[in-house]
């Protein structure tokens, strides 16, 4: 019989695979024929409320962030940040860790990102755990690995680093086997001073792994900037990377944009009735009422002005040099 004092239940934020695989035998056996054993977790193991074996049973020294911290504590370099000191804001010589200025209060935010990141990243982190790897904009992931240091501007349940919102990291040169970076360079101040910090933090040969919005609302707290086209996005990346995808991928498609855009505009408005009759328009009859013509001058007088401004096909800056 199993001691169950070896035991702990295997949960979105403590899974680690050799523990998960240790405390389930037909898992293994079912990774060994060419399965995954997070797959296994989320479709299967969360339901069925499934352990793994602790880290002391398995003869691993300190808590999962202690072991974490021990492996990351050589990269990290103060000097090499904005500005500041790093700080334990929980156990010491354990993560989290914060750096800088305050960051901000997830209170501040409408609400947290939480998904499981770029698949790309994803399968590159798990498949080489050997490696050290970056998220920059972390926010909630729903797996986290002890490979990747998990950074964020706001003290996020996922975050081991919480940084104040700067476009330099205190994390030393040539550290890094991969950085990756979704929907976050867009709420960016200075996203090719970021780029540059990517390149100098990668070892040579190292990968980033980018998603960057373009036709999105505007969105997020507490700034959006900019969004970049794919000649954009690749001209940020143009210097010292050698290219091996730029793509749009299913998440990025013209249906996500049509949806957001249309979508929100229709919940904006102040006139419920005129909302549902943009609603009840087919596509074609959308299509045919000309921008600035007598429908679309109906919509404008019941969106409000964030919203206006939200969901805007561009802006005009008129500026005096003092």
């Amino acid at each position: 019989m199993q001691d169950p004092s070896r035991f702990e239940p295997a949960t979105d934020e403590n899974f680690v695979e050799q523990l998960y695989l240790a405390a389930n035998p037909d898992v293994a056996r079912h990774v060994a024929a060419g399965g995954d054993a997070w797959k296994h977790f989320e479709r299967h193991g969360r339901k069925e409320g499934r352990r793994q074996l602790t880290r002391a049973a398995a003869g691993l020294p300190g808590t999962r962030a202690e072991a974490k911290y021990a492996r990351f504590a050589p990269l990290l370099d103060a000097g090499r940040g904005a500005g500041g000191d790093f700080r334990f804001l929980g156990a010491a010589d354990s993560f989290p860790v914060g750096y800088g200025a305050a960051a901000h209060d997830l209170g501040d935010y409408d609400g947290e990102s939480a998904n499981p990141g770029l698949s790309d990243f994803v399968e590159t982190v798990r498949a080489n755990p050997d490696k050290l790897y970056l998220d920059v904009g972390c926010g909630r992931r729903s797996r986290t690995f002890d490979n990747c240091l998990y950074l964020e501007v706001y003290p996020s349940v996922s975050a081991d680093l919480v940084i104040a919102p700067a476009c330099r990291y205190p994390i030393a040169d040539a550290s890094l086997d991969g950085i990756g970076c979704f929907a976050v360079m867009e709420h960016m101040a200075e996203p090719w001073v970021a780029a540059a910090e990517f390149a100098r933090m990668l070892k040579p040969g190292g990968m980033v792994f980018i998603d960057y919005p373009f036709l999105v609302p505007v969105h997020g707290y507490p700034s959006h900037y900019y969004n970049a086209t794919r000649e954009g996005l690749a001209r940020l990346f143009d210097a010292g990377f050698e290219r091996v995808k730029l793509a749009t991928e299913g998440n990025q498609t013209p249906d996500h944009a049509l949806h957001w855009q249309l979508g929100g505009l229709a919940e904006a408005l102040t006139d419920d009735a005129l909302r549902d009759e943009l609603k009840a328009m087919s596509v074609g009859e959308l299509i045919a009422q000309p921008p600035g013509g007598p429908f679309w001058q109906r919509v404008l007088a019941a969106t409000p002005e964030p919203a206006r401004a939200m969901f805007a096909a561009g802006n005009t800056l008129i500026a005096r040099k003092l």
